[in-house]
């Protein structure tokens, strides 16, 4: 009964926000900011990064308001966009590193296991199975040997007995499908844990 009265209430507050209503943004930006703010710094942890992602989803929440009152579920939808927000800002750091010393960050150092943060690795690493396990078999073998166990080209070809050129071609395939799958999932597994 409980359940039904806060979809209900859900349900009504998003009509409300779509016709413009302050209150009803207001009311949802008070009920849950918190909680966005605590996955947040989870992600990215840095106080000033997530209050960004806080400000960032109320504001896309305000500027899609007309087109969220048919939403089954607002958390949801709230924690993704807070999810992809971060994974933004990770990308974008992990850019900015690249460009300004060569640094290449790896996997274990952006998702460095923290007692605070050790969940966001394993939802990290959940996925990223799942995306490399859609991979073609050549596309599979050329992504492990170049990404993870981080032989050149030349060396996975030599490897493979493929010319650089086609271990080339599958890299770029992989990691496009990667991108794709990451993409359309929309990291499902992520609103589960919160």
């Amino acid at each position: 009964m409980l359940a039904s009265n806060a979809q209900y209430d859900e349900k009504r507050l998003l009509l409300l926000i779509s016709q413009d209503s302050n209150y009803a943004f207001q009311f949802i930006y008070d009920l849950h900011k918190d909680n966005i703010y605590r996955v947040a710094i989870l992600i990215l942890n840095s106080p000033i990064l997530a209050e960004e992602v806080v400000q960032d989803v109320f504001l896309k929440l305000w500027f899609e308001r007309k087109n969220l009152s048919e939403l089954n579920s607002l958390e949801n939808w709230l924690f993704i966009v807070a999810r992809n927000h971060c994974l933004k800002q990770l990308r974008k750091i992990a850019t900015e590193w690249k460009n300004i010393g060569g640094y290449k960050a790896t996997e274990n150092e952006l998702f460095e296991e923290h007692p605070e943060n050790g969940l966001d690795k394993t939802i990290y690493k959940s996925i990223h199975e799942n995306a490399v396990a859609t991979l073609t078999e050549h596309q599979k073998k050329v992504y492990e040997l170049v990404k993870l166990q981080n032989l050149t080209h030349q060396e996975a070809a030599k490897e493979l007995k493929i010319s650089p050129l086609t271990v080339n071609k599958h890299l770029v395939r992989a990691l496009k499908s990667i991108r794709k799958y990451l993409k359309e999932a929309g990291f499902n597994l992520f609103s589960t844990f919160f």
